[in-house]
Order: C-alpha cells, then sequence, then structure tokens
C-alpha cells in the first residue's frame, strides 16, 4: 500500500505536536487540540489543507498574542524538517504580515529546519521594498539554507505557491539575488530553475 504525501500530517505528528506545545504551554488543552484537527473532514483534506488546519488549530488553541505565541513555536520547531516543519512558516505567513520585523526574523529561524520559500512569497507582495533588500541580504548569508529561501521565494512563480506577477512583470529586482547567487557553492542554491 502506498503512502499518500498527505500522510505526512498523520495522528502521530499531531499528538506529538500536542504534547510538544503544552510543554511550552501548560494550559494547552491537548486532547481538545488532537480532537479539532482530527476532525471528521480530516481524511479528506490534502497536503496543503492539512497543513493550514493544523496552523489554524494552533493558532486557536495557543490564545496568546502573536508574539508570544512565536517564542513557543521557535522552542518546537527544530523537533519538526521537512514538510512537517512547513507548519510553522505557514502559521506566519497566515498571522503574522502585520509583525513585519518580528516575522521576518521568524521565517529566517524557520527555514532551518523545513522550508520558507512559500510563506516569505505574501511579504514580498505587501512589503515589496524592504523585502526584497532582505532577499538580497538573505543571498549573501553564510547559511546556505537562507541563501536557498532568498531565490526560491522570489521567483516569479513556483509551484505550490502563489506567483508573484510584479516580478513577472518587472524581474529585475530578482537579478541582484541571481547574481549574488550563480557560482554558490551550495547545489541547493544553483540549481537549475525554470521560470
Amino acid at each position: 500500500m502506498s503512502v499518500l504525501l498527505k500522510d505526512i500530517y498523520n495522528k502521530a505528528l499531531v499528538q506529538r505536536l500536542s504534547t510538544n506545545l503544552s510543554q511550552h504551554y501548560p494550559m494547552f488543552q491537548q486532547q481538545e487540540f488532537i480532537q479539532a484537527v482530527l476532525d471528521e473532514l480530516w481524511e479528506r483534506r490534502e497536503l496543503k489543507e492539512r497543513m493550514r488546519h493544523i496552523t489554524r488549530c494552533v493558532h486557536r488553541f495557543l490564545p496568546l498574542p502573536y508574539t508570544q505565541q512565536l517564542d513557543v513555536l521557535y522552542n518546537i520547531a527544530p523537533g519538526y524538517t521537512g514538510l512537517a516543519g512547513i507548519i510553522f512558516p505557514d502559521f506566519v505567513e497566515v498571522y503574522g504580515l502585520e509583525y513585519y520585523e518580528e516575522s521576518v526574523a521568524a521565517l529566517a529561524a524557520f527555514t532551518s529546519y523545513s522550508s520558507s520559500e512559500f510563506a516569505v512569497r505574501p511579504f514580498i507582495q505587501l512589503h515589496p521594498a524592504p523585502m526584497m533588500e532582505q532577499m538580497q541580504r538573505w543571498a549573501t548569508h553564510e547559511n546556505h539554507l537562507l541563501r536557498r529561501l532568498a531565490s526560491e521565494g522570489c521567483r516569479p512563480r513556483l509551484p505550490w505557491a502563489i506567483g508573484l506577477p510584479d516580478l513577472r512583470k518587472d524581474p529585475s529586482p530578482v537579478l541582484p539575488i541571481l547574481e549574488a547567487l550563480k557560482a554558490d557553492s551550495s547545489e541547493l542554491c544553483t540549481e537549475k530553475r525554470s521560470q
């Protein structure tokens, strides 16, 4: 029997996430959270729907100001890598657009465990000038995962992600980033990209 990609988000992950959240927020309602995530629609949800549903449930059961929610998530994000860990940047995308500085720092931190390349795109749309300056700084960062975020995050077209139509019309803000990365030592940053 083949395993579906959406099953990365499964009951075991939800239970582990619930336990981890309760370790850093003692009033966290573990069983209620698990029941809310694994609701009657869970089996029908696809990968990104499950991710977003978990994000919304974390927000609901972590009734703190956004920056305090981030403090909790910073503590547990290192335990979730790859696609499983994208729930953390997704949280920033959904709830952090009004908190530019805090959210950009969170996206940089969370990309080290999974990838913030999807979540960064609404920030580029909302704050194009400062975000493209930030992407240029990331393009020369010592961490190759931040360099990858710089290149992939501002691709005008990216599979599974919202498009960046302004950068499709005028890709000139992306050119300094690609120039900085064209001879990058990391394969993650220099792999061939189709736009």
